[in-house]
């Protein structure tokens, strides 16, 4: 992706003396458009910035004083959310304060996996039944037509207040508060669904005669912000700089257990702490389980309630992110083994295997790599393909959509995000139609490229200049990361780390002599510098235990003239695939690996084998068996730094739920037998010749039927004791679960099988 280096900057000094500090400061926010001083004093200190009232979004009043006038009747009420941590955030914070002011309150969150988004008129029909008399929606509902006329027919009082995109009529509900409906460039237009509940209760508050208390909602607006990564500026910036500093000294029982069981410091906590932190574990409840949990843990008052639903967003994020590899994986693997995938102005893959809860998490990571808007869509046969859409810069994706409706079943979102629904048949169609659309309607304005905030050298990246930076915090949507660009570096060291060897410490060095220690997430997948390169990173402040200290982190990397960069594998390969007899090949000094029962292993190799549980460096490798999958391929490589490569890959004969369930079955019970029920996943993924996320299921199966119970210990062990409470509901989701990962195990096998060894291999 192309550089766009900073730009020469007339810094007036009135500017410069507002500012003080170090003068890069000054020359950033001019180049990012803030060079008149009582603007930048407003954004930097929330303290100089006055807010919009709330009475500017249409409808607020309204709905305000209808709320006021049920509380006093002492009518029944309903918060409809939604289970994103925006949704979560929003009802936890309308139901709170609405409950404090005297309400007669309940909420209602879907579930993704049943319902989607939305607001669903057969659910509502048996609220309105149970007693509701007035349904207030939070983050969702502004296209809620249907349930709208229900609820005005049965005689029910339905308001709105939603930040979506507005779709050609409104529903017929007597308000409708969407700060859509604001001009553009107004302060409040770029609130998310919890900053407008929060100038809803502001107002109310106010009504209520106690305005200022509505403040102790402010760390549950800056969750909501930061993870529905709203636009930083106006109020929503303002709201985003007071909820960082009330989340530095939590309040609620339930944020300090979270943060305690995430191992996250409060005192030092960033937009960055919440964004990579506290809100995927929240969002892992909405995506792979009840996000109504989420909102009991953002209310409750019992301390042992909160750890025990911390405990199991704990339980749930290592879920989300074992789930999020594999889709990951499988569709790099699509795009592997069909390139021109990536001939199309959007990338759109499916795959009936796919968690619906997740997807949208992978579609961003690979609108990022890829710049190009990503649609993920899960297709089970017979049924409907449905999934979520990330965008780039310059695309309004949810607009997209409006322009291919015809091909749609239903659709929402707004412009960097969106969910859909279609026919599975008119995917090809879709995606033709799709990449058309964005063709002709990106936004010319918006330059493609990362942007460069300014150029220094590798002795300026101290704490002092990364203090100084930190001024502009809390970063996100609207104003990125700072990004410093290093020139003429040279790789002086590299080594790999996490599990996996999934990232890079790398250390670098300028002609001066200077180095510095830079990690790159994630830069295992990618080829290194060889020779003299030019560097982009943002400094960060890494809080780890107490200890400050100074991290830099890699953004990307480009080439000097006439440098060399590796590009192709390390690897020597020999392709021994379709060998009928491959052992009368292969050199005397070697490691095998093997897992599961392998019938055709030569008895010289027996004593050779080794497995990811007992690796260990060798030059030579022979890949025996086919891998589950390219993480568990990338740890081998990693564990063994082996050179040159021998691949077999003959069939494990491990996708078949029943046999792989009874073999975990019996492996278990010798466990029980010997060694105290105590396990290792590691090594029961090793001897099924699976992922380890598919021992996790299968241990959770095992305990839905009533077989064992499963206590988790250190690292990958648990003890797993004879006997337990069945769980007849979690059975079939459990086993279809199982399917589907034991489906994606035996795609991989079958492109490992068959797929370029050099475009396996790449790194």
């Amino acid at each position: 992706m192309e550089w766009l280096l900073p730009s020469d900057v007339m810094v007036s000094q009135a500017l410069r003396e507002s500012i003080g500090g170090d003068p890069l400061v000054a020359d950033i926010l001019a180049r990012r458009g803030l060079d008149e001083p009582g603007e930048v004093r407003a954004f930097l200190d929330p303290a100089c910035y006055t807010p919009a009232p709330p009475s500017d979004i249409p409808d607020l009043d309204t709905v305000a004083h209808q709320l006021m006038e049920a509380i006093r009747q002492g009518k029944n009420i309903l918060v409809w959310g939604d289970f994103d941590v925006d949704g979560q955030t929003s009802t936890a914070l309308l139901v709170d304060a609405l409950r404090d002011l005297g309400g007669k309150v309940s909420y209602h969150i879907p579930l993704r996996l049943v319902h989607s988004h939305g607001v669903h008129a057969e659910v509502l029909r048996d609220y309105i039944d149970q007693g509701i008399q007035l349904v207030l929606t939070c983050d969702t509902g502004v296209a809620a037509h249907e349930a709208a006329e229900m609820a005005r027919d049965a005689g029910v009082t339905m308001l709105i207040t939603d930040h979506h995109t507005l779709p050609e009529t409104l529903p017929d509900a007597p308000a409708v508060v969407d700060p859509q409906r604001l001009p553009e460039g107004h302060p409040l237009r770029d609130l998310p669904g919890v900053g407008v509940g929060y100038k809803l209760i502001e107002k109310l508050y106010e009504l209520a005669g106690r305005g200022g208390e509505e403040q102790r909602f402010l760390d549950l607006v800056a969750l909501g912000i930061v993870a529905d990564v709203a636009t930083q500026r106006h109020d929503t910036r303002y709201l985003l700089q007071l909820g960082i500093e009330a989340l530095r000294n939590p309040q609620r029982l339930g944020l300090q257990a979270l943060m305690r069981s995430a191992k996250v410091d409060p005192s030092n906590l960033s937009a960055e702490t919440i964004g990579f932190q506290v809100g995927p574990r929240l969002n892992a409840l909405g995506r792979l389980d009840d996000a109504r949990l989420a909102v009991e843990l953002l209310i409750t008052a019992d301390e042992i309630h909160a750890q025990q639903i911390s405990a199991r967003l704990e339980q749930l994020n290592t879920r989300r992110k074992q789930i999020e590899s594999q889709i990951f994986a499988a569709a790099q693997e699509q795009i592997a083994r069909d390139p021109s995938l990536l001939d199309f102005d959007a990338l759109v893959l499916d795959s009936p295997h796919w968690h619906g809860g997740v997807v949208g998490i992978v579609a961003s990571r690979l609108a990022e790599q890829y710049q190009r808007p990503t649609v993920l869509l899960i297709s089970p046969e017979g049924e409907p393909a449905r999934g979520s859409a990330r965008s780039v810069p310059g695309v309004d994706i949810v607009g997209a959509f409006a322009a291919a409706e015809h091909l749609l079943i239903r659709y929402g979102g707004h412009t960097g995000a969106a969910g859909l629904t279609l026919d599975a048949d008119l995917i090809p169609q879709f995606r033709r139609q799709l990449s058309n659309i964005i063709r002709e309607t990106r936004d010319p304005d918006v330059v493609e490229g990362r942007a460069v905030d300014a150029v220094v050298s590798l002795g300026d990246l101290t704490m002092a200049l990364t203090e100084e930076l930190n001024r502009l915090a809390p970063f996100g949507e609207g104003n990125p990361p700072i990004t410093l660009m290093i020139p003429r570096l040279k790789l002086a060291a590299d080594a790999v780390f996490g599990v996996g060897g999934r990232h890079r410490r790398l250390t670098v060095e300028d002609e001066q002599g200077t180095n510095a220690t830079v990690i790159w997430w994630r830069g295992s997948d990618h080829p290194l510098p060889v020779d003299g390169f030019d560097l982009l990173l943002v400094p960060h402040i890494n809080d780890y235990r107490g200890t400050r200290s100074l991290q830099l982190e890699w953004v990307d990397s480009r080439p000097l003239p006439g440098a060399v960069v590796e590009t192709g594998p390390r690897y020597q390969l020999t392709d021994l695939r379709r060998e009928t007899d491959p052992a009368a090949t292969l050199p005397p000094d070697v490691a095998v690996w093997a897992e599961a029962a392998v019938d055709d292993l030569p008895d010289a190799l027996q004593e050779k084998v080794i497995t990811r549980a007992t690796a260990a460096p060798s030059r030579t490798l022979i890949i025996w068996t086919c891998p589950p999958g390219s993480q568990e391929l990338a740890q081998m490589l990693d564990k063994t730094q082996a050179r040159d490569i021998h691949v077999l890959a003959r069939d494990a004969n491990a996708s078949v739920p029943g046999a792989f369930l009874e073999r975990l079955a019996g492996l278990v019970k010798y466990a029980q037998h010997h060694y105290d029920g105590e396990i290792s996943v590691l090594k029961l993924a090793c001897a099924t010749a699976q992922r380890e996320v598919v021992v996790r299921r299968g241990f959770e199966w095992l305990a839905a039927r009533g077989q064992v119970s499963i206590e988790w210990l250190d690292g990958d062990r648990a003890r797993l004791t004879a006997g337990g409470s069945p769980d007849e509901a979690a059975l079939e989701p459990l086993q279809d679960a199982i399917r589907a990962l034991l489906a994606e195990t035996a795609a991989y096998r079958a492109y490992f099988r068959q797929a370029n060894l050099t475009s396996i291999f790449r790194e």
